[in-house]
């Protein structure tokens, strides 16, 4: 151990700090003198006559030789710290008062930048509980390369359990990369530090696992369900909000080097997080069960930065909330490299009172040290001023694995607790150092498709564009079916897509400015639609509909094509039968899809029929339902069209398939729509079942199903 002035050069800066800010006061220059007095005492005592002895005990550290004038110093920098945190940097308002200790500004709701490191992570983890027994344990977090851990569990009051199908491991591959969104389960933030939803829409694995089983799935049922959750405390941060006491404590333990506390500086950047308490109000569904309304509350965690788990030993986070309203957070958590044994958490009691934890005899050593964890323990910890006594007792535990190649396995238990003696319920979480293999085989998410920036687009002002042109793939170019024609044509290995061009927005664009009569009664529609003008907006549509259809297409869009279809069908295309389909900007999004109500034309022959079927295609955009659709989901009224022309498949028979129910989002429900040749024509339905996945398919007669 380096003790004198090299121990102590790296925290003298928080003494010159308070100097600097308070020795001018003549009364707090005389107290700082007589601390430095203290202080050179101090030192010349154990120069002099405390022996050196070991500072551990097993891996945990024991206080040392220098211990109390370590942890003077760590305390004083820890009150500076708290001096110059960042503020939130916005008004108080009468429904949501600052906080005095509020770290989080409304940017850190929102899912984080990942840094470009293997470790880097933006990780939402929530849990909800009631006194009933019902349990919501819900976690994202976002990983680099479009990858993703999901938490989920789900117990209920009558004692059903329900988890993540892919547990114990939680990988998830293939996500968007940008939201917290995974495996079914959609975080979304309507309010940062007041207001989240939490959704879910898939299947759930019904009972315990805890092993990996590649080949039984087990019993998998279709869960949905809804929450928005409300804040109701304010947040505490790990990075500002922990107590100087226990925090110094833990620091004056360890060997103090200049290296020391630049990887101590270094860790406290990598990571951030930061809890906020706060009910769930939402409903949720189990297969065909009535739905039912839940009340639940529990904790809400958003850490990001740098997670590196072979800095971590292990670590037990205590989470509860008690019938009183009491709420506590209580971890203890071994770092070998920084802190051997670090304490940290707060109790907040129903007057909204926050307490940081100062004391407790919470200790690793004693909970599953070289056994599982404990089913039942209790502990003692001194909140503020206020001393509360704990006991826990686990009714559901699930395994379950982390980090790359399952270096972390987690003990998440659901528990019911008492905070001297008040009943509550919560969840335990502990954490160990997993050192055997993984048999889940590691995945890559596959390449994701995207539209072209507007910047690389050089033919947008094309009348016409083929489905290979880099610009087709943009949906503002040649509207949304087109784009997605598009973007499957590039994928050559994967998919055969029948050949074929688009007309793009600029020749929709071109027609209007050719026709202006039509292009006045279009804008006259919108000024109806949108309550600037009287009128019968219905009437208005057939109008325009019916003015539409009688346009024909200039010289210039019909050389076009002609030109088009020349380029790549030869002369074979006059006797082709094509598809001619509508392709609307914005017509397919999360939010809203009208694709379905535009028209779309099959077995179109000959360059006439094909015009035609352009201008009803434009037309159609103007459609009764389509106006009202786009109106009520607050879309532009008049939005831009393109149209695909495509060749035709000569089959034999056709459909299409829906890989989730479209009515329920069921992802274990295929739906299959078929019949013979191109016409629509009445369908038998049937279900089948195969591997947990249900296949609802829709055919002309018994025949086909033979």
């Amino acid at each position: 151990m380096l003790c004198g002035h090299q121990e102590v050069s790296g925290w003298s800066s928080t003494l010159f700090t308070l100097y600097a800010v308070f020795g001018r006061h003549p009364i707090v220059n005389m107290l700082l003198q007589a601390v430095f007095v203290l202080f050179l005492s101090y030192v010349i005592y154990n120069l002099l006559y405390v022996r050196q002895f070991s500072a551990s005990c097993g891996k945990y550290k024991q206080p040392g030789q220098w211990y109390f004038i370590k942890r003077v110093i760590v305390y004083l920098n820890c009150l500076v710290r708290t001096w110059t945190r960042p503020d939130d940097g916005g008004k108080p308002s009468a429904d949501r008062p600052r906080l005095k200790s509020e770290f989080p500004i409304a940017q850190n709701e929102f899912p984080q930048l990942l840094q470009s490191h293997p470790s880097a992570l933006d990780s939402v983890y929530m849990n909800g509980v009631d006194s009933h027994g019902n349990t919501l344990v819900a976690k994202i977090s976002r990983r680099p390369g479009r990858t993703a851990e999901v938490w989920l569990m789900l117990r209920l009051a009558d004692g059903r359990y329900f988890h993540f199908p892919r547990f114990p491991d939680t990988s998830v591959y293939n996500t968007d990369g940008k939201s917290y969104t995974a495996g079914g389960l959609q975080f979304t933030v309507l309010q940062p530090m007041l207001k989240w939803r939490i959704c879910f829409n898939g299947l759930l694995r019904a009972g315990q696992r805890d092993k990996w089983n590649g080949e039984d799935e087990g019993k998998l049922v279709h869960v949905q369900f809804a929450f928005v959750w409300t804040a109701f405390t304010g947040s505490f941060s790990n990075n500002f909000d922990i107590d100087a006491s226990t925090l110094s404590d833990a620091i004056a333990r360890e060997t103090w080097s200049l290296a020391y506390r630049d990887a101590l500086a270094k860790f406290s950047r990598a990571l951030q997080r930061y809890e906020v308490w706060g009910g769930y109000l939402g409903t949720i569904t189990i297969a065909e069960e009535p739905e039912r309304e839940l009340l639940l509350r529990g904790v809400k965690d958003h850490t990001w930065g740098k997670l590196d788990w072979d800095l971590f030993d292990r670590y037990i986070i205590n989470w509860a909330y008690l019938e009183d309203g009491t709420v506590y957070s209580i971890a203890a958590v071994s770092l070998p490299r920084m802190m051997s044994h670090f304490v940290y958490g707060y109790v907040t009691f129903p007057s909204g009172q926050r307490s940081v934890i100062k004391k407790t005899d919470l200790h690793l050593s004693c909970l599953g040290e070289f056994t599982d964890p404990p089913k039942k323990f209790c502990f003692n910890v001194l909140a503020g001023e206020v001393n509360c006594y704990i006991t826990t007792h686990q009714k559901q535990e699930q395994i379950l694995y982390s980090g790359n190649g399952w270096s972390v396995k987690i003990h998440e238990q659901l528990t019911d607790v008492t905070l001297n003696g008040v009943r509550g319920w919560g969840v335990t979480q502990y954490m160990y150092r997993h050192g055997g293999d993984c048999p889940v085989p590691q995945q890559r998410s596959l390449p994701l498709l995207h539209e072209p920036a507007a910047a690389d687009i050089k033919t947008a002002r094309l009348l016409v564009l083929p489905f290979r042109d880099p610009a087709c793939a943009s949906s503002q170019v040649v509207g949304g079916k087109g784009s997605q024609l598009a973007l499957l044509s590039q994928m050559k290995e994967n998919f055969i897509v029948p050949n074929g061009f688009c007309l793009t927005v600029a020749s929709y664009k071109h027609h209007l400015q050719d026709n202006a009569s039509l292009e006045a009664a279009i804008q006259h529609l919108q000024d109806v639609a949108y309550g600037k003008q009287e009128g019968d907006l219905q009437a208005l549509s057939k109008a325009v509909m019916a003015q539409f259809s009688a346009t024909k297409l200039s010289l210039s869009i019909e050389a076009a094509v002609l030109r088009e279809l020349n380029a790549l069908f030869d002369n074979e295309w006059q006797h082709k039968p094509f598809a001619v389909r509508s392709s609307a900007v914005g017509e397919d999004g999360a939010e809203a899809s009208f694709a379905g109500q535009m028209v779309t034309f099959l077995g179109t022959i000959g360059l006439s029929e094909i015009n035609k079927a352009i201008v009803k295609c434009w037309s159609s955009s103007f459609a009764n339902q389509v106006i009202e659709y786009r109106r009520n989901h607050g879309q532009v009224v008049a939005a831009d069209m393109g149209v695909c022309i495509q060749e035709m498949v000569q089959a034999d028979t056709a459909g299409v398939l829906f890989t989730r129910d479209p009515v329920s989002g069921n992802p274990g429900i295929m739906t299959i729509n078929v019949s013979y040749g191109l016409g629509e024509v009445k369908r038998l339905m049937f279900w089948q079942r195969f591997s947990n996945v249900l296949y609802y398919i829709s055919v002309v007669g018994l025949s086909a199903i033979l």
